[in-house]
């Protein structure tokens, strides 16, 4: 029997080549049957809960070049919403120049500090990449 997963989405807008790619994911999710939420961190202005969902994906975009520093609002977002402890979790970030991993790294910080499971992470260049995160996590 399959299971339908509850996902949600949650990233920064103000990147549209990660837009995009957050877009393709979701079309990729919803094709297979899951139920999928997106939040753009920029619109959010009440506090959110994550219970409701099973999985939890989170992009950000690398704003400095040699720091590895990621959107402050996505880590606003990310210190200030509820339901994420013991959720499993994705982080996925657009790829700069540099300071890839020390990103992701960061990410995957910020997201473990509210007590998230982070399960997988890639540096997702286009659809290629983004379509072997979303079948790591399709439920066959």
């Amino acid at each position: 029997m399959k299971s339908f997963l509850r996902v949600v989405f949650i990233y920064s807008a103000k990147d549209k080549g990660l837009s995009q790619i957050t877009k393709y994911m979701v079309g990729l999710l919803e094709n297979a049957g899951h139920t999928v939420k997106t939040i753009e961190v920029e619109d959010v202005t009440s506090p959110i809960s994550l219970r409701p969902f099973d999985l939890i994906f989170i992009g950000a975009r690398v704003v400095s070049t040699w720091g590895g520093k990621i959107s402050q609002e996505v880590v606003n977002f990310v210190q200030g919403v509820n339901g994420m402890e013991g959720k499993r979790s994705v982080a996925y970030i657009k790829p700069g120049l540099f300071s890839t991993d020390k990103a992701l790294r960061r990410l995957m910080s910020q997201m473990e500090s509210r007590g998230a499971f982070v399960v997988d992470f890639e540096a997702v260049k286009g659809e290629k990449e983004a379509k072997q995160l979303i079948e790591r996590h399709i439920t066959k």
